[in-house]
C-alpha cells in the first residue's frame, strides 16, 4: 500500500463517490418504481 497523501486522498474520493452514487441511484430507483406503478394504474384506468 502507498502511504502517500495523494494516493490516500484519491482512494477516499473514490469511496465517497461510490457511496454518493449508490445513495443517489437508490433514491432514483425508488422514484422510478413509484412512478412506474402510478403509470400502470393510469393505463389500467384508461384501458377499462
Amino acid at each position: 500500500m502507498l502511504h502517500d497523501r495523494n494516493g490516500q486522498s484519491v482512494v477516499e474520493y473514490i469511496v465517497i463517490l461510490a457511496i454518493f452514487i449508490s445513495l443517489v441511484g437508490g433514491a432514483l430507483w425508488q422514484i422510478f418504481t413509484t412512478l412506474q406503478t402510478k403509470f400502470n394504474d393510469v393505463n389500467v384506468e384508461i384501458g377499462s
